[in-house]
């Protein structure tokens, strides 16, 4: 598997690696937010464009260099989350693309979240332009009623990987232990074959165990929070952070 390289920061290599999401409303609330998450043992941000309320380009904008100014070392992803896949709002294909690429030309981002339900001419714009922005692009997709079959899960990830993602992410709803599980093990098949670091989730409380697995799964990546969780099942900075040292102690 190759490392993804955010900044100071290597994605898919040693340790998991830990991400707390701003999912505030405001520039003022945002840019607050990020301040109390760098209190605590966080490797990168995730900034939830979507959660913001009314907010122009020029906006959205100024508050991502208010929070690179902030965040200063540590690496920002930038999401917007649309309604279908669980975010606060929508956006046209061609909106969604001038926003992303205007961040990225502005340097204002180190990484976009790009959804794999996008239109195919929008992803392969899109992934083009962040490239040549030398942005990283992660691909995501988002099962928020069922977990698939692990057939399934492992090709969404391939796919994600074949349409040249720098990193592949997934999350699941699961509706028994068996799922959680399911997801496990397609996490660590992919793991095994694939080059690009792999994300994956099982949300919920019943789905926890499979933000601290990664270790052992293959899982890059997981998702904390510090006051509003971006996903059911996020667990807590601090107390996140005691589970993976646990884990990882010799």
């Amino acid at each position: 598997m190759s490392a993804v390289l955010l900044k100071n920061l290597m994605i898919g290599s040693g340790r998991q690696k830990i991400c707390v999401p701003i999912t505030a409303g405001t520039p003022e609330e945002a840019v607050n937010s990020a301040e109390q998450i760098l209190k605590g043992p966080v490797d990168f941000i995730e900034w939830r464009i979507d959660y913001m309320k009314n907010s122009s380009l020029i906006t959205i904008l100024d508050t991502a260099d208010q929070l690179q100014a902030v965040l200063g070392q540590i690496p920002l992803l930038a999401t917007f989350r649309s309604v279908d896949e669980g975010g606060k709002q929508s956006i046209g294909e061609e909106d969604y693309f001038q926003l992303y690429a205007t961040l990225a030309k502005q340097k204002l981002a180190d990484a976009f979240d790009l959804e794999l339900s996008r239109p195919a001419e929008t992803r392969m714009r899109l992934v083009k332009r962040l490239h040549e922005m030398g942005s990283k692009v992660v691909f995501s997709a988002h099962h928020f009623s069922c977990t698939p079959s692990e057939s399934v899960i492992i090709s969404t990830l391939k796919k994600m990987e074949a349409e040249h993602a720098d990193i592949a992410k997934i999350a699941v709803m699961p509706c028994s232990p068996a799922d959680v599980l399911a997801l496990m093990n397609a996490t660590l098949k992919a793991s095994e074959t694939m080059t690009v670091p792999i994300v994956s989730m099982s949300m919920g409380t019943l789905g926890k165990l499979s933000r601290i697995s990664g270790a052992i799964t293959g899982s890059a990546v997981t998702f904390g929070s510090v006051d509003q969780a971006s996903a059911p099942g996020q667990i807590e900075l601090k107390f996140l952070k005691q589970v993976l040292n646990e884990l990882s102690a010799n």
